[in-house]
């Protein structure tokens, strides 16, 4: 104050001109700002206008190196302002607020490309926001200020095409459609906390602006797209996309009334009106203000006697039409009633019927959200019918709940769809039809129990062929661990499950048209390609043939990797169906049928057995006995005879390639193993004493963040293969009835140690 520093600043600024001055200034003013605790130090600072002509000077950002200094300067600023400060930045005529400067010269980098400049913009607006008086929210509330609140739905919508464009996208695999919809979302999640943090601020005009854009420019065009049983909207918005925002708003912004507008929308745009003329002149009375669904239904019940006929339908017309009043487009939800049927379904409740599943599951995850949400109106909650705060008998009795059977026959055609739908939708499906089954107090019809019953069955079948690939001795281990996965995603809370699965829902289900045309020409090109060159071979007969398995290895749909996320599958699928056994047809949810297997599998594999050869391991010394001699080929290493010796114990089973120890003739060293599982042994036709095996690594190579999954960027070998040259046919033979009889053996012990489980009754 003494040698007036601040003005020297202000006056260095002006004479300045360029970066090199402008941002050091920056920072040693935004440290020293920073510093300041003595309350009249910070009142003089923002006093006489310094840090307001700093703020205002005109600075050349074109460069960009200068707009950090310059936001870091706002937002420490910001962070030093209150109640009794914030007035001294507020340029003010004949008593009314005209700028904040601070606040003005922010917004100018809402929508900064760099993320950490977003961030500080975001914090500085919610620093004034909650230190504001009078008279700045008087100015933030007006057009010209309240501008930016608008523009952030706008960017948030913008956000939301930007998904759709993504998930429509031409050119991209899936993985790559995941990476950028995941980046998109968390952005789309990011605006949502913001305006959360907005509406938790104790402030009444703040909060109903804030609100009013919200509905009026993201949630009712996204309902109309819904509830006008249409696939997108006039702004290009997919039904998907819209059930996978809403969802998410509905999980962020809870302790807000949003949910009761969308609750009332979603329920009660399907019911018949059955209004009687006071009651229409009631409704189309308008009210000064909202303070919240609950206030809506006293006055409600204090214009209406409840015990008389239609008077419920009134409260519902009148809730819904108060709970929108502000918006500019409530009139829709009344422009095209359903008629009176109880058959008759319109709406979300259409949605659920679809054919599309990435619809009908987004619908459901909707119902599901709002009415797992704590801020639900009760006589809202009552209505949808498996809210967890109600009782049986009320459940069975409200009006979406006479419907649950219908549901639930829905979600069960399913699961015992043929062909069988993905597994991704199958787990999602048996998601909400376990929360359905926990709330449904009575048993289901036969039809249903006999659809059960054939889809438990037939993902017995599946399981079962598994036995005869190449991956059935991780059949056990796979069960044991996605039970654990299964269970812990079927006991997933509405609030806490990530509608995300919609959108990738949407990518599989929905791959671009351009995309599958070029799949289409690339599969009938390579066809002919093979059809022609086999047709070559067969006029050249001195051109040895290809294998006939060629024709199907072309399609990728074979090798150790696919059979892998097979058998995961068929494991995961059949596992579901265990889970949801106990509420259909009764018992114990909490029993675990696989508690046995895992037991009995400790207790084989406790064994021990002299000279073990399903322990030896490379470079182990093992027994000649059992050995048959053969040749066989390295790269690099030329021709070595060896000995064959499969083995197999219990679950383990291995094939054995073992090299004469050099002094003992009985005795041999292991010089490379492969697992029995998968080796798919042929005799050569051309050459019978060639033995060819096929190969699979002993465990599959997964991700770290993921159980039992394959790496997409570490796949197993598709080809591998050992060929084995013998003495003589009869000894090729001989090793190929061995490696049968053994891999035999190990299959049986595996499948006696599983039948206990895919044996299980349905009814105990």
């Amino acid at each position: 104050m003494e040698f007036q520093v601040l003005a020297e600043f202000v006056r260095i600024l002006k004479i300045g001109g360029n970066s090199g001055i402008e941002a050091p200034l920056l920072q040693y003013l935004s440290i020293m700002i920073q510093n300041v605790e003595n309350e009249h130090a910070i009142y003089y600072c923002f006093s006489n206008g310094y840090i307001n002509s700093v703020i205002s000077h005109h600075y050349e950002f074109d460069g960009g190196d200068l707009i950090p200094y310059y936001v870091s300067f706002l937002r420490t600023v910001s962070g030093k302002i209150g109640r009794d400060t914030i007035c001294l930045l507020v340029k003010v005529h004949q008593d009314t607020a005209i700028s904040l400067p601070l606040y003005d010269e922010a917004l100018k980098f809402a929508n900064h490309g760099e993320k950490m400049i977003q961030i500080a913009v975001r914090a500085l607006t919610l620093n004034i926001y909650n230190v504001a008086d009078e008279m700045v929210y008087q100015f933030l509330t007006t057009p010209t200020a309240s501008a930016y609140f608008s523009s952030l739905i706008l960017n948030l919508k913008n956000k939301c095409l930007h998904v759709d464009a993504i998930i429509n996208g031409v050119k991209e695999s899936f993985h790559e459609k995941k990476r950028d919809l995941l980046s998109e979302t968390d952005r789309i999640l990011d605006d949502f906390y913001y305006l959360k943090d907005i509406l938790c601020i104790p402030e009444q005009r703040l909060n109903k602006l804030v609100t009013e854009n919200i509905v009026n420019m993201l949630i009712l065009p996204m309902l109309l797209t819904l509830l006008n049983n249409r696939l997108s909207n006039d702004t290009g918005l997919s039904a998907i996309t819209c059930l996978y925002v809403l969802c998410r708003l509905l999980q962020v912004f809870d302790g807000t009334n949003l949910v009761n507008v969308i609750g009332s929308a979603v329920l009660f745009s399907f019911m018949p009106p059955n209004v009687t003329d006071a009651a229409e002149s009631v409704v189309s009375a308008r009210l000064e203000q909202v303070n919240g669904l609950a206030v809506c239904y006293q006055e409600g019940e204090e214009m209406v006697d409840l015990q008389h006929e239609g008077a419920e339908n009134f409260m519902m017309n009148y809730v819904l039409k108060h709970s929108l009043e502000f918006t500019e487009l409530s009139s829709c939800f009344d422009s095209s009633p359903l008629e009176n049927s109880e058959n008759e379904w319109g709406g979300i409740f259409s949605c659920i019927f679809s054919r599309n599943h990435s619809l009908m599951l987004g619908s459901l995850m909707l119902l599901f959200t709002v009415a797992d949400s704590k801020d639900l109106h009760y006589q809202l909650a009552a209505k949808i019918g498996f809210s967890q705060v109600k009782t049986a008998s009320e459940m069975i009795g409200s009006t979406v709940a006479g419907h649950i059977q219908k549901i639930v026959n829905q979600l069960l055609k399913v699961l015992a769809s043929e062909p069988p739908l993905s597994v991704p939708i199958l787990l999602h499906a048996a998601w909400f039809l376990r929360k359905l089954l926990v709330f449904l107090d009575q048993k289901l019809e036969d039809n249903d129990c006999h659809l059960f019953k054939t889809s438990y069955e037939v993902s017995c079948g599946h399981l079962y062929e598994e036995f005869d690939r190449c991956w059935f001795d991780h059949i056990p281990d796979v069960l044991k661990s996605e039970w654990a996965n299964c269970k812990t995603a079927l006991e997933e809370s509405s609030q806490s499950k990530d509608p995300f699965f919609l959108l990738e829902l949407a990518s599989i289900q929905n791959p671009p048209s351009g995309s599958m045309a070029f799949l289409l020409l690339s599969s009938f090109l390579l066809l002919f390609i093979f059809l022609l060159f086999y047709l070559c071979c067969l006029l050249l007969k001195s051109i040895v043939l290809p294998p006939a398995s060629f024709l199907f290895n072309i399609s990728g749909n074979t090798g150790p990797a696919f059979d892998w996320q097979r058998m995961v599958d068929c494991v995961k699928v059949f596992v579901l169906h265990l889970q949801l056994k106990p509420f259909i047809f009764g018992g114990d949810p909490f029993d675990n049928p696989l508690a046995n297997l895992k037991n009995s599998y400790l207790a084989q594999s406790g064994k021990r057995y002299p000279s073990d050869l399903s322990l030896a391991s490379f470079g182990s010394e093992v027994a000649l006995g059992s050995g048959i001699p053969c040749k066989i080929a390295f790269s690099g290493a030329g021709t070595r005879d060896i000995y064959v010796i499969p083995i197999a114990r219990e679950i383990s089973g291995k094939l054995l390639l073992v090299e004469r120890h050099p002094l003992h003739s009985r005795k041999g060293v292991v010089i490379a193993i492969a697992p029995l599982a998968g080796l798919d042994p042929k005799i050569d036709e051309e050459h019978p004493t060639w033995l060819l095996v096929h190969l699979r690594d002993f465990e599959p190579r997964l991700r770290s963040d993921e159980t039992k999954t394959l790496d997409s960027h570490t796949s197993l070998p598709e080809q591998g293969r050992w060929i084995l040259g013998f003495l003589s046919a009869k000894d090729c033979k001989a090793a190929f009835s061995v490696i049968l009889e053994e891999t035999r053996k190990q299959r049986s012990f595996v499948e006696n140690l599983v039948a206990p489980v895919l044996e299980e009754k349905l009814f105990k």
